[in-house]
């Protein structure tokens, strides 16, 4: 028999805007307090949610059954043994970063482990009587989540709704900028569109609200007016947009002062037209939020287009994953209903000729994918109106030729500024290359040649349901660069504890003095030189870095010194250069008698029109002797 805990994290920013917990560890325990299980068990969660310090989280290390990923949608499993069926568990969770929305870079910090609260499983069996499950879910109060986010981890977030202000009335596409009113000069927090129900949310840091003339030397949050004062937190006020056009919205006088790590505001227009929500279906857009990346065709002149020159974004990025491609649908076309499918064909580079014919997208090449809403009905205390997310993708919603359906219901609202599909880019050109034998501080095409970009353009195509001569081309996108490759049986650690790596570039080092070394486990200590070799491959690489940690440092390893914005660097640094200024040499033989660490960080430039790849790594550590 198995018995399988199927579980849902999330956490309110305001009372209808929430996210999952995507990217944290969910941990399962047997209690920790065994005299006060039936006491915690019952209790509201709200009352037993805390912050787990080391010290408890090693004295409970023994207690620990197992632990899950929290994936994109919140959701986790454990499969645990028989033999604790009837017992009770402590949950946990850990997160080392949180959900953020471009441009907010992630602060790397220590993992926290927080405890949500004890509970004893109520199972249910299948219809065989052999398996058992059992449903939690729980989404940490705005409270406890937006202290957490912010915190922790300096994301700040704005949530809001934008309406008409006599009929409440939704209002899509209108761009609000946040803004803080400041002493030396107004600080822009950051700019979002609202959605089909009005819904914007912006994600900040507190570098965002601190510049001021003397930045980044002294940074600090000031409060608009004389006499001068210094607070924690932004003075927040908005400026719209509407279809490009500055149109009213609020000064420094209406701001609201010093507002927390979240921020939950309804906002109002009057005088506004809102154009009805039948607007034509059309791919626009590529990237998840805002308007980040717009395909050239559909928007030619914008500065955030991708270049015809290069398919990247104007951040030099190339796609990777899972790609959200946007625009508007509508349920009808020509009176009937409408459908629509997405296809791709393959060029030679940016500008190049065609690759062949172009090819449907079926719901093999897809990830899930929310194009609109269902309306229920008004809560009869409350007023509130659910919605439920209508999927298309691998959950349902694709044919077998790749058509998608708009759903007909009156109660349903299709996206617009939305989601149309969700492109698996690595079903295109994704492939791998072995590199077992590479030898560090060689170039990788002793092993295979150099790995490039590969370039397709999307389009979009709609017709009336079940009627092929009705067909329209609504959307192409330019040639797109994207890559997918990964290089499987990358050395790692060197000499020191010797492992090989799949990533989406080449990363690794080696020292030289350490080869062979104390039996072969690379223990042999340092003295008086040090020869690092590094080898580091991707056709969208970035900043490079070779760095050497431990006391008096951290030093820069220089002489052949990894460069940065190529396809690949390899070579050996001989040389420790001190991050002082001036910098100088510091000789290997002055190095105090310790335990040193050597980094290499590559910078990967690839984006799922989200977010930019977290960058590869590799490290070695040596004892001076």
């Amino acid at each position: 028999m198995s018995y399988l805990i199927k579980g849902n994290l999330c956490g309110f920013l305001c009372d209808d805007c929430f996210e999952p917990l995507f990217g944290s560890k969910a941990l399962l325990y047997l209690p920790w307090q065994k005299d006060a299980i039936l006491q915690s068990a019952v209790a509201n969660p709200k009352e037993t949610f805390r912050l787990v310090d080391p010290k408890e989280a090693k004295a409970r290390e023994k207690l620990l059954i197992g632990s899950a990923d929290v994936d994109e949608k919140g959701n986790f499993e454990f499969n645990i043994d028989e033999k604790y069926r009837g017992t009770a568990f402590d949950i946990d969770f850990v997160c080392g970063s949180v959900p953020r929305r471009p441009p907010v870079p992630p602060r790397k910090v220590e993992p926290v482990q927080f405890h949500i609260t004890t509970f004893f499983p109520e199972w249910r069996a299948d219809e065989a009587q052999r398996n058992f499950y059992y449903h939690w879910k729980y989404c940490i109060s705005a409270k406890w989540w937006c202290y957490i986010r912010g915190h922790y981890f300096d994301v700040w977030t704005i949530c809001g709704h934008m309406y008409v202000c006599d009929t409440k009335t939704p209002i899509p596409n209108v761009e609000v900028t946040a803004w803080d009113a400041d002493f030396f000069t107004d600080d822009n927090l950051g700019s979002a569109i609202t959605d089909a129900s009005g819904h914007f949310r912006i994600d900040y840091t507190s570098a965002k609200f601190k510049q001021t003339f003397l930045s980044p030397y002294i940074n600090v949050e000031t409060d608009p007016g004389l006499p001068l004062s210094f607070k924690s937190g932004p003075d927040v006020y908005f400026t719209y947009k509407y279809n490009g056009v500055s149109i009213q919205g609020e000064t420094a006088a209406n701001r609201r002062n010093n507002v927390g790590y979240c921020l939950c505001v309804n906002l109002c227009l009057r005088d506004i037209v809102v154009p009805p929500t039948g607007v034509p279906a059309s791919f626009t857009k590529i990237g998840k939020i805002g308007n980040h990346f717009i395909n050239e065709a559909v928007a030619s002149g914008n500065p955030n287009v991708i270049a015809l020159s290069t398919g990247k974004t104007p951040s030099g990025q190339a796609f990777y994953g899972g790609i959200a491609l946007r625009g508007n649908l509508a349920q009808q076309l020509n009176g009937n209903p409408l459908e629509y499918s997405f296809d791709v064909i393959e060029t030679l580079g940016p500008g190049g000729a065609h690759i062949g014919t172009w090819k449907k997208l079926l719901v093999g090449d897809m990830y899930d994918a929310v194009i609109g809403i269902f309306f229920g009905l008004p809560d009869p205390i409350t007023g509130d109106i659910p919605t439920t997310d209508y999927v298309v993708g691998p959950s349902g919603g694709v044919d077998a030729s790749g058509w998608i359906a708009v759903p007909q219901a009156t109660n349903f609202a299709p996206n617009v500024n939305g989601e149309l599909l969700n492109l698996n880019t690595a079903k295109l050109n994704g492939l791998s290359v072995n590199m077992a034998g590479l030898v560090q501080g060689q170039s990788t095409t002793t092993i295979a040649a150099l790995q490039q970009n590969r370039y397709f353009k999307i389009r979009m195509v709609k017709r009336e349901a079940g009627n092929a001569a009705t067909e329209t081309i609504a959307g192409v996108s330019n040639p797109i660069a994207m890559f997918n490759t990964v290089y499987a049986n990358v050395p790692q650690f060197g000499s020191w504890t010797p492992q090989t790596s799949d990533e989406l570039g080449v990363a690794c080092i080696d020292i030289q003095e350490m080869i062979g070394g104390g039996g072969g486990t690379g223990c042999t200590p340092i003295t008086n030189a040090i020869h690092v070799n590094y080898t580091a491959a991707n056709p969208n690489m970035g900043a490079v870095s070779l760095v050497m940690y431990g006391p008096s440092g951290p030093y820069n390893l220089v002489n052949n010194a990894p460069v940065s914005s190529v396809s690949e660097t390899f070579g050996t640094a001989i040389n420790l250069e001190t991050q002082t200024s001036p910098p100088t040499i510091e000789p290997v033989g002055n190095l105090k008698k310790c335990a040193y660490t050597i980094w290499l960080s590559v910078e990967l430039k690839l984006t799922n029109g989200e977010s930019q790849h977290g960058g590869i790594y590799d490290w070695m550590s040596f004892c001076k002797g």
